[in-house]
């Protein structure tokens, strides 16, 4: 029966000594989700996401856009600990439609040769390893020019509709 508490205990034990070097990466960002809402195709639109280190230590972040055509403005860059970098988020050149995807944000300790973000090990391995990720929802629609066209010409039709309307009542009166 000890043999069995001590087999089962050392996993454990092993495993709440890895849990604090998870714990000191910490990863946050606002807004929580970006909607453009309505944009014009010719114009574009821009919103800003701060991408936050809550943890202690500096992480390398990288940003992916799933599922959307988005320009994000820098993709991958270092942050020190209890820090915030602004994030540019642009749509540009797209066809009319709705859209929705999100933006993974992963980050995973920052450090090793500094130029590249690459863990220092003697043996080069380099990968994510251990760290923090979160998703931020995006959705838009991109208006077409010719509902903006077909709307224009309707509300100028009820709007000579509703003169010419008065106009005869006002004539029998």
């Amino acid at each position: 029966m000890q043999r069995v508490i001590r087999e089962g205990l050392i996993p454990i034990l092993l495993l709440f000594l890895l849990i604090p070097q998870a714990s000191g990466i910490g990863l946050g960002a606002s807004p929580d989700r970006i909607d453009f809402g309505m944009v014009n195709p010719k114009e574009g639109a821009v919103r800003e996401l701060y991408v936050i280190n809550t943890g202690n230590e500096a992480e390398r972040v990288m940003l992916t856009v799933e599922g959307v055509n988005l320009a994000v403005d820098p993709q991958e860059f270092d942050l020190p600990a209890k820090e915030k970098r602004m994030v540019k988020i642009s749509i540009d050149n797209i066809d009319a439609g709705e859209y929705r995807g999100s933006i993974l944000i992963m980050a995973r300790p920052s450090g090793g040769d500094g130029a590249s973000g690459r863990p220092s090990g003697g043996d080069g391995a380099s990968g994510l390893g251990l760290g923090a990720a979160l998703r931020v929802p995006v959705s838009f629609h991109v208006k077409s020019e010719i509902y903006r066209n077909v709307m224009g010409a309707i509300g100028l039709s009820a709007a000579i509709a509703t003169v010419v309307i008065l106009w005869v009542r006002r004539r029998r009166l």
